[in-house]
């Protein structure tokens, strides 16, 4: 079979239209790279070193120069992997974040380890390894526990596995904020904003309705939107659990517009934001373009592209961006760059503010 017919080339930077590149790190390996080698039957590697991660010289904007075409992307979310599994695990809705599971999941994890279980052992690091994350560790003693206990998950160090299990199961209390259980939402992420731009009376999130602050901005007083994503790059009407549309979960107070953001017309909000959604779309200067056309500040949330355990813009994601790159945004749409909220890096993720600050609020306060 000719893989080339699934994909895309792009000769030069979608953000700044620059050709000057230079080569990026590969994507790691996890479930979507394992999943679209399964679709394409072709191997990991192979597949890896296909679609390249580039930086463009210009703006540091990280984009893959070979990309999935529309049918096979759209397919990977509606089919293949339908339910955005950390949209779910936000708050811990699934009740997947307890000891019970913690050890069930450790016992996955070593009898795939020592059945050489190829086929379990990928999802059952992943499982594991998830939940032991998202635990809160406060001690010293806690805080070495936990980050040896994830070291031995990954090596698959069955021994260490075997003799802490007890331990980290019994250490698990509430999940870290801005991890898995938790997601985005954050409080204080909410007040940093207000910080900048002033009372939100007009608040709004794009993408996924399931990790973000809606719930926190409508008890601060804000006015709720809720904007759907574009299927054809992420999750839609597909991801239910139990038949429960992911979208049923959103307050019945909140304006909820399902023809996607394109739909929006005037600048009717005073915040929105995107959260872990710019990074799908080819066009993110257009999702940009409109974005600023509806709301005054912008608020936005991206995979790190430094993450020393997660190394390379995931392959599921056409794009990584970082400091620079949002820099070149704000000129370019004449906004302020606020990138200061250092505690959702915790999380491997970054939260970028694109505001213009009200005359009345001193953000040097």
């Amino acid at each position: 079979m000719n893989i080339n017919k699934f994909f895309t080339k792009f000769n030069s930077c979608p953000l700044c239209n620059s050709k000057k590149r230079s080569i990026a790190r590969y994507s790691h390996k996890h479930r979507y790279a394992e999943q679209i080698s399964r679709i394409l039957n072709i191997d990991l590697n192979t597949l890896i070193k296909k679609i390249r991660n580039v930086k463009c010289n210009n703006c540091g904007l990280i984009y893959k120069s070979l990309w999935f075409k529309k049918k096979l992307y759209k397919s990977l979310f509606n089919k293949y992997v339908p339910v955005h599994p950390k949209g779910w695990d936000s708050g811990n809705r699934l009740n997947r974040f307890s000891k019970k599971n913690l050890k069930k999941a450790i016992n996955l994890l070593i009898n795939s380890i020592k059945s050489n279980n190829l086929e379990n052992r990928g999802f059952a690091k992943r499982d594991a390894f998830s939940i032991v994350d998202s635990i809160q560790a406060n001690s010293n003693l806690e805080k070495k526990l936990k980050k040896n206990y994830l070291v031995a998950i990954i090596n698959e160090n069955i021994s260490h596995i075997e003799k802490n299990q007890f331990k980290m199961v019994h250490s698990l209390n509430i999940p870290e904020r801005f991890k898995r259980f938790s997601n985005f939402s954050d409080e204080k992420l909410f007040y940093h904003i207000q910080k900048y731009i002033g009372k939100i009376k007009y608040y709004g999130e794009v993408g996924c309705p399931l990790w973000g602050m809606l719930q926190i901005a409508k008890n601060n007083g804000s006015k709720t939107i809720f904007i759907s994503g574009d299927e054809s790059i992420f999750w839609g009407k597909k991801c239910q659990v139990k038949k429960k549309y992911c979208c049923s979960e959103i307050d019945k107070s909140t304006k909820f517009i399902k023809k996607g953001i394109n739909s929006c017309k005037g600048k009717k909000l005073d915040f929105l934001g995107i959260f872990v959604y710019l990074d799908h779309t080819t066009q993110p200067l257009k999702l940009l373009k409109k974005a600023f056309s509806v709301a005054n500040n912008v608020g936005i949330i991206l995979a790190e592209t430094k993450n020393p355990g997660f190394p390379g813009v995931s392959i599921q994601h056409f794009s990584g961006w970082n400091n620079k790159t949002m820099s070149y945004v704000a000129k370019k749409f004449n906004k302020k760059l606020n990138y200061n909220f250092k505690d959702i890096k915790v999380s491997g993720y970054n939260f970028f503010l694109l505001y213009q600050p009200p005359p009345d609020v001193d953000v040097h306060l």
